[in-house]
């Protein structure tokens, strides 16, 4: 049973209206996995402002990945042993295992089946140990930070807003990542980038400045890699070859792997290179991920994936069981993708990515340190949701067959559709 938002609309909000929906093309592979980079990129005017839309109050401090800002602030804050944090149960594991490195003890509290953080539960947990509260913002909608700041400041306790999944989401006008006492981003997860992430903490913070070292030339032409073939795999799909490439050229890698570890508790562990390695604490985001952020359209990202959320949402809305976790898509969310919730994700995302599409079983793994028994919502989150590919190198074509493709892949599926794709 799928669990959709709640129906409350506003007259900002962009509600995907039911459609009839033309399958589209029946060819069953087309090149839809995430961005690629090309030499256009680095080509384009650098932008003035600051690329990660943030108010201008906040000192920004570049780290190589997002998960080391965080282990920066335990240092930075002087947590140890005997310090407490509060996250989310609906977590990857990745952005909690800097803390348990640093000897904090951290402690779940509640999120709903559509991600949204049960305040009530999260005032229960806080203890005179309590020195922060973790909030994740999920794939660009916002959670109530308003009033969890002003909760936790009554009782000095800090708030870390994780932004990794919310780059350029600003609702209602209002910035994600303004009010926390420091904010996380991750470049990857939206951009065409081989590394990077930031953290910001209010500008007038003593901070020790950005003094990160620059990782390894040859570590950063290997994350790039993959980010050329992507964009030579969308080039070799737009004249016409991509259909005739081999399976394996083509894959992409989003399901679970079959042979991944069990944990204590009998879950599926996370791969090994989410645990958190001290050793790259230290360093920042490379060079080349500087130079692109410089040169994103923000705008252009913004536009292109709410237009592509809302074409597939509308389709979505006739395939059967699938529904999103947020039909709705209010004004000024960027959306990292579409998140929808399924039985069977796995086969299905593994046919998704056998046909060229970068579906990805979301969070599927479970950090070794905990069960997960208190927290039914975020399991059934953990093994259910798949995300689809919505972002800013798609159009209209990609949405189309995606859409074909789905249906396809789920078991029962029908082979005829009409209509139109509104």
């Amino acid at each position: 049973m799928l669990l959709g938002c709640s129906q409350q609309k506003s007259s900002d909000a962009v509600t995907p209206r039911p459609a009839k929906v033309r399958a589209g093309s029946q060819d069953p592979r087309r090149y839809c996995g995430m961005p690629g980079l090309s030499v256009g990129d680095f080509l384009r005017r650098p932008n003035d402002r600051d690329p990660l839309g943030v108010i201008g109050d906040r000192r920004i401090v570049y780290t190589y990945k997002a998960r080391c800002g965080l282990g920066r602030l335990c240092r930075h804050w002087g947590w140890g042993s005997g310090d407490e944090i509060l996250v989310p149960a609906y977590n990857c594991g990745s952005e909690i295992d800097p803390f348990l490195a640093y000897g904090l003890t951290v402690s779940f509290y509640r999120v709903d089946r559509q991600a949204k953080l049960d305040m009530d539960d999260l005032r229960r947990r806080v203890t005179g140990r309590t020195r922060c509260v973790y909030v994740t913002h999920y794939f660009g909608w916002p959670q109530p930070v308003e009033t969890l700041v002003e909760f936790c400041r009554s009782r000095g306790i800090r708030v870390i807003e994780d932004c990794a999944l919310s780059l350029f989401s600003d609702p209602q006008g209002h910035p994600l990542g303004r009010l926390g006492d420091a904010v996380i981003y991750s470049f990857p997860k939206s951009l065409a980038v081989p590394d990077g992430g930031a953290l910001t903490v209010p500008a007038d913070e003593a901070w020790e400045g950005d003094l990160g070292q620059k990782p390894l030339l040859r570590s950063t032409a290997n994350a790039m890699l993959p980010l050329v073939k992507r964009s030579v795999l969308r080039l070799c799909d737009r004249v016409g070859v991509y259909r005739l490439l081999p399976e394996q050229a083509v894959r992409s890698r989003g399901a679970r792997s079959q042979e991944a570890l069990l944990t204590s508790a009998g879950l599926p562990e996370m791969p090994a290179s989410y645990y958190y390695d001290r050793a790259i604490e230290n360093l920042t985001a490379s060079r080349v991920t500087r130079c692109l952020l410089r040169r994103t359209r923000r705008e252009t990202v913004i536009r292109r994936r709410r237009a592509n959320y809302a074409m597939l949402c509308d389709a979505l809305q006739e395939a059967g069981d699938v529904r999103p976790l947020y039909p709705e898509l209010p004004a000024g969310v960027c959306p990292l993708c579409l998140p929808v919730a399924m039985s069977d994700r796995e086969a299905v995302c593994r046919r998704l990515n056998e046909m060229g599409i970068g579906a990805i079983s979301w969070w599927a793994g479970y950090h070794r340190a905990f069960d997960w028994a208190d927290h039914p919502e975020a399991r059934w989150l953990k093994d259910s949701v798949l995300a689809l590919p919505i972002h800013q190198q798609l159009g209209e074509i990609e949405m189309r067959h995606i859409t074909a493709a789905l249906r396809r892949a789920l078991p029962g599926h029908r082979r005829a559709h009409t209509g139109t794709f509104a």
